[in-house]
């Protein structure tokens, strides 16, 4: 059956077609091509791989690289980007052999197809095969030939390490983590590499938002120090999905300016999208939607939010369908890098008819031309979901995206309206490079590898004095005698300095001692409390102890069918009052706030249906952080109108709270999880009721400054969002938070409908 028809055969079918919110017909979009101008061997190498012409973006950034600009591309999947940089690359080390360049991925093992793409094709134009040859080095005297391109991550083996920095290649391929534990601490054993280094090469810069990519900004700001202490210049290349301020995140992430590639010149096919809202279980009516796909010969890949998710859809299929358990496989973190490119390389020749995946197959690994995207819940950002919609119809073929909705605020909202998906501005990655905390522990750092002076020329070290002083006064940096350098007391700072999160780590091993993983600020009280379901690259860990004198968190690996979800009271203080904005009904302040953290229980949940089992209590010490955020406060005539018209003011406040921060990520590329919120029906220091809002990490990574840049298209999507739920108390799709402190108790949503009202009215 061709797409087209089974589409339609969907929509006749009387009960499928019920639960069809929408459907969108995304016509194809023809090629523009320009001219490159290219060496007759490059053009020749290129046209034997099937490259004739050039999309006019990829020739309009490869121009803008040669004229030695900073350049960052922005364009969808599948449109050539890695030939944007691959041929800048290539062209000067043929022009100077010594030339050498850096790639940078997210995530160890998405480097895999790309350096094994450019030593073909380097291998193709200089007719050279490898260096080295011959050489015998390595266990058991094992051939080791090091290729003009090599991966140096976690996962390269340790004399495999050594022959790459004795012998250094011109590209290496390496992930934010390795370049912050490995090479920048060691430069001066790369001395080579960092001398010549002519290109740094920044892939999916949108996975660079909030803690990440604060602390990846400040990784990079490093690279740069070193390159200019040994007498280097490189031009950064990035590269990025579809998001809202590309020319200002690849500023931010590396601190210099960029010229903007964002007019795409590649083709697409045909996209049916279809918006699906299941009459029973969404995870049930996935799975029977991904066997009709594959029953009826389209190769299929379904996109799950969790791991257990997964293997759930998976078995169910298996067991409806035997006949299928050689041609699907699930594909999660957790999988050996081996069974990974085993899976990756079956779906690319076809073998497998059908995967399940977490967000794990969401970047950098070309899968082939698959038929259909089956997205299991809202991917939590538009930016996301084209990411992974970009997965099918690679190959000139229409496809078919189906988003199968959740109870979840923004999988209703587009249910309810999914004309939006495709009217809404993609997010704005967020991230903060002032974070105090985060530049508290990477200065340390960036002294070590090169002494801080007065005149670096990549900090501003006047504007840093009082975080100078301060690391100065706790003896983590020590002044030179003139005053104008600062050097560290603690040679490896380091591995103090963990980039995916703030706040001293504590180590989390299983019970024979076994590391698993780290965690650290606020997720420790909420993530890794006695008794919590602990989940880390998707196995399951139950938490046995916390102890926070050795700053250790204990588990065991367990198999159950439940989560758990924190129970706290909190408290906040308003520090610092920075700017104030009055509106009609209501003001927005934002600034700095100090918040108590308590957790006092726990519910266990069941995955399949959030429907809760069992409740516990705990005792846990208090958490206190200092963040950014916003709060609003509720005057006496808004306390008067809430209370005059019958509304519970504490139900409304806190439905509004909750409501608000759901709809948060539509504006910028953030998480739930990541932003915390309390409100107060007397708060004592206003004197009056109060909302809070909050980035829910140390110092405060900049969400909170975003969202009150659209305040107003932010409130009436969120009044928006609980007016159209058909829910008469409130549910999940609209006033209900999963991860509420207090059980979702007290909630008004009517008053909540009002409240907001209220504040947009003119």
């Amino acid at each position: 059956m061709s797409l087209p028809d089974f589409i339609e055969s969907l929509k006749k079918d009387r009960r499928f077609g019920l639960q069809i919110a929408g459907h969108k017909y995304i016509p194809p979009v023809k090629p523009r091509y320009e001219r490159l101008v290219l060496s007759e061997k490059i053009r020749e190498v290129l046209k034997n791989r099937g490259v004739e012409l050039f999309y006019s973006h990829q020739v309009e950034a490869i121009n803008l690289i040669r004229g030695g600009e900073n350049v960052v591309v922005m364009t969808p999947t599948a449109s050539g980007k890695s030939l944007i940089y691959n041929i800048p690359v290539l062209e000067a080390v043929i022009a100077d052999p010594g030339v050498t360049a850096l790639y940078i991925f997210p995530l160890k093992g998405l480097e895999q197809d790309q350096v094994k793409n450019l030593n073909e094709l380097y291998d193709a134009v200089t007719g050279i095969h490898a260096r080295n040859e011959g050489k015998k080095v390595g266990k058991k005297g094992a051939s080791l030939r090091l290729s003009f391109a090599e991966v140096y991550d976690g996962d390269t083996p340790p004399y495999r390490r050594k022959k790459i920095r004795e012998s250094v290649p011109n590209v290496i391929f390496t992930n934010p983590d390795m370049l912050h534990l490995a090479m920048n601490p060691f430069h001066r054993k790369w001395e080579t590499f960092f001398r010549n280094l002519r290109f740094v090469v920044i892939d999916e810069i949108h996975t660079y938002r909030g803690v990440f990519g604060s602390n990846v900004a400040h990784v990079l700001r490093r690279l740069r120090r070193i390159c200019k202490y040994w007498g280097s210049d490189p031009r950064f290349i990035a590269a990025s999905a579809t998001i809202a301020n590309p020319e200002r995140l690849a500023g931010e992430l590396t601190g210099l300016s960029f010229r903007v590639v964002d007019r795409s010149g590649a083709p697409h096919s045909g996209k049916h999208f279809l918006f699906i809202n299941p009459i029973e279980s969404p995870y049930t009516e996935a799975t029977s939607f991904f066997m009709q796909c594959l029953h009826n010969g389209l190769r299929t890949i379904v996109f799950t939010k969790a791991r257990k998710i997964t293997e759930l859809i998976y078995s169910w299929t298996i067991g409806h369908s035997p006949e299928l358990g050689a041609r699907i496989s699930p594909y999660r973190a957790g999988f050996l890098p081996k069974e990974r490119r085993e899976i990756e390389q079956r779906l690319f020749n076809g073998d497998l008819l059908g995967v399940v995946s977490t967000s794990a197959l969401e970047l950098g690994v070309d899968i082939g031309g698959l038929d259909c995207c089956i997205l299991c819940g809202y991917p939590g950002s538009i930016a996301s979901t084209w990411q992974r919609a970009g997965r099918v119809g690679r190959q000139g073929q229409e496809s078919l995206i189906a988003l199968i909705a959740i109870q979840d605020a923004l999988d209703q909202y587009f249910m309810r309206h999914p004309e939006a998906f495709f009217e809404k501005s993609h997010e704005e990655a967020v991230i903060d490079p002032d974070n105090r905390n985060i530049l508290k522990r990477h200065i340390p750092c960036a002294a070590t590898e090169v002494y801080l002076r007065k005149d670096d020329a990549v900090y501003d070290v006047k504007k840093l004095g009082p975080i100078l002083d301060e690391l100065v006064r706790e003896e983590i940096l020590n002044p030179g005698k003139k005053g104008d350098i600062w050097f560290p007391k603690n040679r490896t700072p380091h591995r103090q300095a963990g980039i995916r999160a703030i706040g001293e780590p504590f180590a989390i091993v299983d019970e024979n001692g076994r590391p698993v993983g780290e965690l650290s600020g606020a997720r420790i009280f909420r993530e890794a409390f006695p008794g919590a379901i602990y989940l880390h690259r998707g196995r399951q860990f139950q938490v046995r102890e916390l102890a926070f004198e050795e700053k250790k968190v204990v588990c065991r690996e367990v198999d159950v069918n439940y989560f758990t979800q924190s129970l706290s009271k909190e408290e906040t203080k308003v520090i610092a009052e920075i700017e104030r904005t009055d509106y009609r009904h209501f003001s927005v302040s934002w600034g700095n706030v100090q918040m108590t953290h308590k957790t006092i229980g726990y519910d266990k949940k069941r995955i399949f249906d959030r429907v809760r089992i069992s409740r516990h209590t705990i005792e846990m010490p208090d958490y206190v952080f200092e963040t950014e955020g916003l709060w609003i406060r509720i005057d006496n005539p808004t306390q008067s109108f809430i209370e005059a018209e019958g509304f519970d003011l504490a139900g409304t406040l806190h439905a509004v709270e909750h409501a608000s921060i759901a709809c948060m990520p539509l504006f910028a590329l953030c998480d739930r999880g990541d932003i915390g919120g309390l409100s107060h029906t007397f708060y004592p220091e206003f004197r009056q009721p109060a909302i809070f809002i909050y980035d829910g990490y140390e110092g405060g990574i900049g969400l909170t400054r975003r969202s009150r840049e659209v305040i107003t298209e932010w409130f009436e999507t969120t009044l928006k969002v609980i007016g159209e739920c058909p829910c008469e108390d409130g549910c999940p799709s609209c006033v209900q938070d999963p991860q509420c402190g207090s059980g979702n108790q007290p909630l008004d949503k009517e008053g909540a409908k009002h409240l907001l009202g209220r504040w947009l009215s003119s």
